[in-house]
This record gives C-alpha cells, structure tokens and sequence, in this order.
C-alpha cells in the first residue's frame, strides 16, 4: 500500500449498530498493518467516539449537514489530503454519498457498509448510485447483500463479513440499577432496546408484556434508548395498564452491555435487523426471545441460543418469555449456549483481517497490480 491508512466516513457515531460495529474495527486494524482515521459527518461527542479516541483512533468532526455544507466539505478535504488514505470506508447512506464524491476521478478506492436502508427522494437515488459506482460493498449477513444486489450491486463487488461482538463486561450493579428505577430488589427484568420510532417493534413488546405482567406481578419491562415517539409509546403504556404499567424507559445508555446481564430475558423485535442488541445479549449469557427476522436469524440458533417467533406475534414473544421465565434453568442453559456461539462465531477479534484483506486487495488493483 501506498499508504498504510483508511478514511472511515461515519454517517453518525451515535447509538446504532453501524456506529458499534465501527468502533469495534478500527482500534483492531493496528494489528494487520491498517491506520484507522475516523470522520463523522455530524457529532463526535458520543460514547462510540469516546471509545475510538480511548483506543487510539483519530476522530475527526466534519458535519455534512444541510447536504452541501461548504465549510464540512473544506475539513473534509484537508482531512483527505493530509491523511492521503489507501480507501475510504463508508458507514452508513448519507457516507457513502460523500464517500463517492471523494473517490471520483483517481480518488481512493471506496468501500461501503451499512448502507441498505437507502432513503426515498434524491438523496436515495443518491445513495443508490454510489453504492452501484463503489469500489466493494461489505454485508453482514447473507440477508443484507440480498439487499444489496435488489438495488443493483454487482455480486462480484460484495463481500461478506460476519458482525461481531466484544465479550460482555462486568454486570451493572443491580441494586444500584433498580434503585435508579424505583423498583425493589425482588424485581425481575424483561430488557429491549432500540430507536423509539414510530414501528410495531418496541410496541409490540409492551403489548407482549401486558399479556405476562398478571402472571409475575414482580416482572418489569425495561425500555433503553430514546427517539421522536418516545411520548407516544409513554402514552401508549398509559392507556394500557393505566396505574401499574411497570414499563420503564432509563433513556439511552451507554453501559447497555452491562444492564443486558442483570435481565431474565432480551426481547429483539425490531422487523429488521437486531443483529447488535441479540450478540450482546448472546455475549452476556442471557436468552434472546426475538422476531424471526431475516437479519436474526442468521446469528440466535432457533431453540438453542434464543427463541424465534414469527414478525409480529406478540403472543408467540409473550408465550416464549413466559416459558423461559417459569422454566429458569431452560433459560440459563440457552443464554450458555448462546455466549459459547457469540465467543466461536462472532468474537470482534476475528473481524479485522477480513476487512484489511478488502483494503490491500482494493489498493493492488488501484495501482495496477493482480486482485
């Protein structure tokens, strides 16, 4: 190579799998011979950048918003030229769009991630575009680059490589949790996380929820994260159990990992993906109750690591939680058998070497020489 580092443009390093699997990557590059440069087309106060900047990564702010942004795309350009990277990497839609600006004529090769949600309008025809024109396209499941091929990618141009996650740290502090909550010690946790958006997912559990909650009067439901429905889903819990609702919304958390060990159960029912909050509940030994998504169900072994129900049955979910729940030693015996697959399938040491095999292989071809 040329040169020896990879641009990474992050649409956002917020609280998305995207953003987690990035932060996982780049620090683990060092050891294949890849620098990792990280720009953000937006805030890089997060947690996620934290961590980069904590393992040693640079992290550049190059806001990108409105879409031309003159002064964004003056850092971003600097950023370039003093960087003088092998490839770019883009993470996310709205990345990848700039991403193949800055790899037109002679620029780096750009290689392209987390990108199948392309939006609708011309930014979407945007995306869709480059994501064609992009040098490699990387899925993480043979379901994304099903994705990825309906809008046009070419098959020779994908490459798969399997998510990944770190091994759990320490459990939060469960007195500590609780109390945090208003709740007593004797409480027993159902925990689900995501963006609060206006989708069946995060509402169906608390319709599933309602269905267990006269069942085990010391059950609770956890809710982390945040988003533009969060009032309404607040309203919605209202109006169904009006003085007992016993649905908890904490906000986001960066401690997620951690909380996941202290819940019975992880309920992932979002109608895509889920990929990231099933391996950190698989990683923290704790059963997975989830829709059974295309996404999913490529990382919980149906009946072994976790239990899949079909999209939108809320009393199948409701039905698994409440077996798991009455049958505790089924449930530790799934959340065993689903840290051993997490650590053996999807250890974030296993992920660099793929990816620095795409970044040489990519810069070979770009100065003349064999694949």
């Amino acid at each position: 190579m040329t040169s020896n580092s990879v641009l990474f443009l992050a649409s956002d390093l917020g609280a998305t799998g995207a953003a987690k699997q990035l932060a996982l990557l780049a620090p683990r590059l060092a050891a294949e011979g890849v620098t990792p440069v990280v720009a953000v087309l937006g805030k890089a106060d997060t947690p996620a950048a934290d961590r980069l900047r904590a393992a040693g990564v640079s992290v550049h702010a190059t806001p990108m918003r409105p879409p031309f942004y003159p002064r964004g795309w003056r850092q971003l350009r600097t950023l370039v030229a003093s960087v003088t990277p092998a490839a770019v990497h883009a993470w996310g839609p709205a990345a990848v769009r700039v991403g193949r600006a800055l790899s037109r004529w002679g620029g780096p090769p750009l290689v392209a991630s987390a990108a199948t949600d392309t939006g609708g309008g011309v930014g979407g025809w945007l995306t869709t575009r480059a994501l064609r024109r992009a040098d490699r396209v990387v899925a993480a499941s043979w379901a994304e680059a099903e994705c990825y091929r309906r809008l046009g990618v070419a098959g020779d141009n994908l490459t798969r490589i399997p998510p990944a996650v770190e091994s759990a740290p320490p459990a939060a502090d469960r007195a500590a949790f609780l109390k945090d909550l208003g709740l007593p010690p004797s409480a027993r946790l159902i925990l689900t996380a995501g963006s609060v958006e206006p989708n069946p997912g995060l509402k169906s559990a608390v319709w599933a929820f309602d269905i267990l909650r006269y069942d085990f009067p010391d059950l609770h439901l956890v809710v982390v994260g945040t988003g533009p429905d969060a009032a309404g889903l607040a309203a919605f819990v209202q109006s169904l159990a009006f003085d007992d609702t016993r649905v908890h919304f904490p906000g986001p958390r960066a401690d997620l990992p951690a909380l996941l060990a202290l819940a019975e159960v992880v309920w992932v029912l979002q109608p895509r993906g889920g990929v990231n909050l099933a391996l950190e509940a698989m990683a923290a030994g704790r059963p997975v109750v989830g829709w059974n998504n295309t996404d999913i169900a490529e990382v919980v072994a149906d009946g072994e690591t976790g239990l899949l129900v079909g999209v939108g049955d809320r009393a199948q979910v409701a039905a698994g939680a409440h077996g798991l729940l009455t049958d505790t030693a089924a449930a530790d015996r799934l959340g065993a058998s689903g840290k051993a697959r997490a650590a053996e399938r999807f250890g974030a040491e296993r992920m660099a070497a793929p990816y620095a095999g795409v970044y040489h292989e990519l810069t070979r071809r770009a100065r003349g020489g064999t694949p």
